[in-house]
């Protein structure tokens, strides 16, 4: 049963508050700081090939699972402590861990240490949420909307010549001199965090509820190994069943910890308005779906001409020429969301049309995928989903949610995307290892492996939107965010800012 704490808010940012060099500039290195953590994911998907020449393995699929489970554990364990001791301060912290990740992975002398340095990489993943937090608590409510569509989809000017940075780095020196690039790059970004952004006024005297987060590690893995190991294992063998049992017991202790928590590390309360269920299943099936385009676009690219059905026999560099338009898309899909939802465009609308996008790619790219114009429309179309999706959440979060639950409720809808961004891949390398060679230029995937799967991810997305665009849309066009359970704890601040309902992301729609 959750207790009532009185909350002292500060004075709301002023409404008439535009943009500064100062808010330019953090707005700037926040986007940068989420460049770094779609490097950390795309440098791996693009950097693949290389990485299993090395390790040859069928579960590749574990370099991705893992920085997305460590990001999903860490998001609201990192996002109770940014209430308590400071948003900024938090986020200075996850990049120095994850450089510290990248490093391990640079000098790994085996896959297991490879994915021990990626689980460190991971923790990155919770500067989603911490960045757009930052921005409500700190920025005026004018430049709000598309500071935080633009901080979640990119800036736009690394992330288009990654591809090709990331190709000449794998190409030169290996899949270790990319991790080296991460490296320098994210110790870079922290000193100019450091320098540039304000730090949050807000602060709250919570728990950040370890032991909940313990449960919930303890429940996720297990089941993750799981499914990933029981086709060797057998599904009912007795030694996939432990895993299970000890995966689903773990989440009995987790949720019954959570019911009996004054201060959860998740309120469940906060799930019970359609809003924020809307937010957290697209938001979760987008992170999902993009994690499958951009590992299946590089191995269709990479894999050797006019053998499988598919496969342009491409270098990593060349890679470029699909990569580049898809961050392209992405980027300019979030710029335009984020404008047109500060003039009071609601932001399930553009989530609605990602929902839409993401089939039409998903079977265009399983039928489609032999030469460079059928992977570049598949990119165009998948990128702008993306742009879509990631520029949406972070509008309907602030749009569905309470001021005061704004850390938590951040960090849990984190928590579910990056926590379903872990399943997918497993799932996916698990469906694929069906169809699966060993070759002495790496692991190798048929096209009806890869068909199969994309067909599945298509039939997804379909059934996702309807139920969202049926069950769960927000037919109230207000800005004011639903009322849900508040969170427990206290804030104080001095001269603090925090913007109240009219300061949201999601101005009135006439």
């Amino acid at each position: 049963m959750r207790e009532d704490i009185s909350i002292t808010k500060p004075s709301p940012v002023s409404d008439s508050g535009g943009w500064t060099s100062q808010l330019v500039m953090t707005t700037l290195f926040l986007a940068m700081v989420l460049e770094a953590l779609a490097l950390g994911s795309s440098m791996v998907t693009i950097g693949l090939p290389s990485i299993l020449k090395e390790f040859p393995t069928d579960q590749g699929g574990w370099l991705l699972t893992t920085y997305y489970l460590a990001g999903a554990v860490a998001a609201p364990v990192l996002g109770k402590f940014s209430d308590i001791y400071g948003k900024r301060k938090v986020l200075l912290l996850t990049l120095l861990a994850s450089c510290a990740g990248a490093v391990i992975c640079a000098l790994a002398v085996n896959f297991p240490m490879l994915i021990a340095g990626r689980a460190l990489q991971g923790v990155i993943m919770a500067s989603i949420s911490l960045s757009y937090s930052l921005i409500r608590d700190t920025f005026p409510s004018k430049p709000a909307a598309i500071a935080a569509s633009i901080t979640v989809t990119g800036m736009g000017a690394f992330s288009i010549v990654a591809p090709s940075l990331i190709g000449w780095l794998v190409d030169n020196w290996g899949f270790r001199g990319m991790f080296w690039f991460d490296t320098a790059w994210m110790g870079a970004l922290a000193v100019a965090i450091l320098l540039v952004a304000k730090e949050s006024p807000l602060r709250r005297d919570a728990n950040p509820d370890l032991l909940g987060a313990l449960f919930l590690a303890a429940g996720v893995v297990p089941l993750l190994v799981w499914v990933s190991m029981s086709r060797t294992w057998g599904w009912m063998s007795a030694q996939a069943l432990i895993v299970a049992a000890v995966g689903v017991v773990s989440m009995i202790l987790f949720y019954s910890h959570t019911k009996r928590s004054s201060d959860p590390i998740i309120n469940l309360g906060l799930f019970r308005g359609k809003q924020l269920q809307f937010a957290t299943l697209t938001g979760a099936t987008g992170y999902a779906l993009a994690g499958t385009a951009g590992t299946i676009l590089p191995l269709m690219a990479t894999a050797p001409e006019g053998t499988l059905g598919y496969g342009l026999g491409f270098t990593t560099s060349q890679y470029s020429f699909i990569a580049t338009p898809f961050a392209l898309c992405t980027v300019l899909a979030g710029a335009v969301l984020g404008t047109l939802v500060s003039k009071g465009r609601h932001p399930q609308v553009f989530m609605a049309l990602s929902m839409t996008l993401w089939p039409i790619g998903l079977v265009l790219l399983a039928f489609r995928n032999d030469t460079l114009v059928d992977l570049v429309m598949a990119a165009l179309i998948l990128g702008t989903g993306v742009g879509l999706a990631n520029g949406s959440v972070p509008n309907l979060v602030i749009r569905a949610t309470p001021p005061d639950d704004q850390g938590s409720t951040s960090g849990a809808v984190q928590l579910c995307q990056t926590g379903f961004g872990a399943v997918i891949p497993v799932v996916m390398f698990a469906v694929l290892a069906r169809y699966a060679t060993i070759t002495p230029s790496g692991i190798q995937y048929s096209e009806d492996g890869f068909r199969i799967w994309l067909l599945i991810a298509a039939g997804f997305a379909v059934v996702v939107l309807i139920v969202a665009r049926t069950l769960l849309w927000d037919r109230n066009k207000t800005t004011a965010p639903v009322q849900a359970e508040s969170g427990s704890g206290k804030f104080s601040t001095g001269s603090a800012v925090e913007p109240g309902p009219e300061a949201g992301l999601a101005p009135r729609i006439p």
